[in-house]
């Protein structure tokens, strides 16, 4: 006997929930906001994924494979791969304060999860560390080519955007006048 058929879509589900983690925070979000943002029984939920650390690894997973893929995709395939680098940092200025200034879900969950869960610490580590080998390549490249001023080492660049990012998804709760973060952002991209 096969068991009932799941009656929601699964993809769907792991988007909600994984926003919903990343809005209030992993071990603020209650099993009963997961249900309620789903509209699913607990049986319904947990029939599926075993725990809630379970849910949360696989809305991480299928959020950061994508985005990244994505990310990675575009770079790769952009004819102006340093402008487009760029733009992921200038977009924070104008994007909804109240929105998106939820910081990154990767730096998030780093230090909620250091001392804490060493497992949800290295996935989110471990989505970090793609994110920053993609800034590698893409520096590298355009080291290669001429189009970045700096001649140090592209992973080292490339650590120093990563500390950038998780820095000003933090700065950006701090000061929300759109000219201090553009001013902010120029100063820390002025390497390329």
């Amino acid at each position: 006997m096969a068991g009932r058929p799941r009656i929601f879509d699964q993809g769907e589900l792991l988007s909600k929930t994984i926003a919903l983690f990343w809005k209030n925070g992993y071990e603020a979000t209650t099993t009963n906001d997961l249900l309620k943002e789903v509209n699913l029984n607990k049986g319904s939920l947990y029939n599926v994924f075993k725990s809630k650390k379970e849910l949360f690894k696989a809305g991480l997973n299928q959020m950061e494979q994508t985005g990244l893929d994505r990310l990675e995709e575009s770079l790769e395939k952009s004819t102006q791969p340093i402008e487009d680098l760029k733009a992921l940092f200038y977009d924070m200025v104008d994007a909804s304060f109240d929105e998106d200034c939820k910081g990154c879900i990767l730096g998030n969950s780093i230090v909620e999860f250091t001392g804490k869960d060493d497992e949800l610490k290295e996935l989110a580590v471990l989505y970090l560390k793609r994110f920053e080998s993609i800034l590698i390549k893409t520096l590298q490249s355009a080291q290669e080519k001429g189009i970045i001023k700096s001649t140090l080492p592209p992973s080292l660049l490339s650590r120093h955007l990563i500390n950038f990012w998780n820095g000003i998804n933090v700065t950006r709760r701090v000061y929300a006048d759109k000219k201090e973060m553009k001013d902010l952002i120029d100063l820390n991209l002025s390497f390329i």
